[in-house]
């Protein structure tokens, strides 16, 4: 599964609306579908969250740009 996007923010235009930051509620499989700071060119701010379906947890992005999963590192 691609990852998908269940809701989103927009925090800040960049350059154009297809450049811009993001906090996204998103959809993914398992972790290693995570994306790292950006999805479909849009960059991705802290508060970001993903439900991991088949791990059945949710992650958080944090301020360091990595994903937390119940106060740990999702690798």
């Amino acid at each position: 599964m691609a990852v998908a996007i269940r809701n989103e923010k927009y925090v800040k235009y960049m350059d154009s609306a297809e450049n811009a930051g993001i906090i996204a509620e998103i959809d993914i499989d398992s972790a290693d579908e995570l994306p790292a700071g950006t999805i479909n060119g849009k960059i991705l701010h802290q508060g970001s969250t993903a439900l991991i379906i088949k791990e059945g947890r949710i992650a958080v992005l944090a301020g360091d740009g990595k994903w937390y999963a119940n106060g740990e590192a999702v690798e």
